[in-house]
């Protein structure tokens, strides 16, 4: 059930979370798919959170196997979503362009 939410709170751009918002206000900014930018600040935000550890801590922390699955498969989902899904949610919701 989250993944679908994913899909319809940035297709439908019905108040998302900051989250979704920063992910679709890239995404208009720079032309690109939202699965793609989702994809690319997911990585972004892991690989800061990783140096940053490594400079305080000296060690990796906060990271691990599920955080680096995330980063990997959601952007891929929302794709997947996007695809089959995208036509019916915005028609359903009255949104549809």
């Amino acid at each position: 059930m989250k993944k679908q939410r994913i899909v319809l709170t940035l297709n439908v751009r019905l108040i998302p979370n900051p989250g979704d918002g920063i992910v679709q206000a890239l995404s208009d900014v720079c032309g690109k798919k939202v699965s793609t930018v989702k994809n690319i600040l997911d990585a972004v935000c892991v690989t800061l959170t990783i140096a940053i550890g490594m400079i305080f801590a000296g060690k990796l922390i906060g990271v691990g196997i599920g955080t680096i699955l995330a980063v990997i498969f959601v952007g891929r989902v929302v794709a997947v979503g996007n695809h089959y899904f995208k036509d019916k949610i915005l028609k359903s919701s009255g949104l549809e362009v």
